[in-house]
């Protein structure tokens, strides 16, 4: 029988995007397909203001943004114990007050001594979903990037990892330039717990991140469809990430539809001033008002830079002093109508 599983995401979602929402389809999916495991819900823990993180909003902003997401969804449910708590909470003291506070309810009998307010946040319908006097497994559902991390020297405790990884277990999504498997191999400590460590392989690519979205909001630039509208309407509605209330791009001058780049080059059309063209076999510089009667005599006119203009047909190249040569065709026809611009 498939063991009872619960995902459990926790970071920043500063602010909540569809990729986070997305992670926990694509982790039941793929866990539900392989037989080994039983997803009965999953939840999402925000951190705590005292992570200190550059840019993070107000934690009422965030939980109040991933409700908004998560209003339509059946089994995902936010947990605000953290942010209740007197500062940001481990990883691994996260898992394990989750999996035991589900564990104690699924056997208390008839609910008593339940704290309902306090446990808002278990998935709906657990009890009915999972199976009497079995245990539930709280794994972590991240992505490629934070799995990577555990090698950041300092950032984590090898006794925290080892609780995580060999009592929990992970299910990664992988991303785009990232190989978590290669990373598990060089590393002895994740080698070890291999077995509790699920690798999903994310094959319809989305690499939206909340760092790219504040980016967007900060310039003005349309974020619809990259989170849930609900939230698009409340960012702009308390103005946050440096956003405008308008949802939309104000446009600038020259730029009609969208806000630039700053590495955005401007290509300027070819000006009428400029062009070389000819007409009825005559050669013609716009700018000077120069004309010449016949191709040849453009080559010994002209000692600087040519311009080559649209329906010029002729073939203008360097000699060994640098002087610019006109070379003729073969055979030359005269133009039965003028190719003027």
């Amino acid at each position: 029988m498939p063991a009872p599983v619960v995902l459990l995401a926790c970071g920043c979602f500063n602010p909540v995007t569809n990729m986070h929402l997305r992670m926990f389809e694509i982790g039941r999916d793929y866990l539900h397909r392989i037989g080994q495991y039983e997803i009965i819900g999953g939840i999402i823990s925000p951190v705590h203001d005292a992570y200190g993180k550059k840019d993070l909003e107000a934690a009422s902003h965030r939980l109040n943004m991933i409700k908004l997401s998560l209003q339509d969804n059946d089994w995902v449910k936010v947990s605000d114990w953290e942010l209740k708590q007197e500062n940001w909470t481990r990883t691994r003291g996260l898992l394990q007050y989750h999996q035991n506070h589900i564990n104690a309810y699924l056997q208390s009998e008839n609910n008593i001594n339940v704290n309902e307010e306090e446990l808002n946040w278990m998935p709906e319908n657990i009890r009915k979903r999972c199976p009497q006097n079995r245990g539930v497994t709280v794994k972590l559902l991240c992505g490629a990037d934070l799995l990577e991390s555990f090698g950041t020297p300092g950032l984590w405790a090898n006794d925290d990892i080892e609780a995580i990884v060999g009592q929990h277990g992970l299910v990664v999504i992988t991303r785009s330039n990232i190989n978590p498997n290669e990373f598990i191999y060089n590393s002895d400590l994740l080698t070890k717990y291999m077995p509790n460590i699920t690798i999903v392989t994310e094959w319809i690519r989305n690499e939206i991140s909340s760092t790219k979205i504040r980016r967007a909001l900060r310039r003005s630039e349309s974020v619809k469809y990259l989170i849930p509208d609900k939230v698009v309407d409340y960012i702009h509605t308390h103005s946050l990430y440096g956003s405008q209330h308008t949802k939309y791009v104000t446009p600038n001058p020259g730029y009609p539809f969208i806000t630039p780049s700053p590495t955005d080059v401007l290509m300027e059309s070819p000006s009428s001033n400029n062009c070389l063209y000819i007409c009825n076999n005559n050669l013609f510089n716009r700018s000077s008002g120069l004309i010449m009667n016949t191709v040849e005599s453009f080559k010994n006119h002209s000692q600087g830079p040519v311009m080559k203009g649209p329906g010029q047909a002729v073939k203008i190249l360097p000699d060994k002093s640098g002087s610019r040569q006109v070379i003729p065709k073969k055979k030359e026809t005269s133009l039965e109508r003028p190719a003027c611009l």
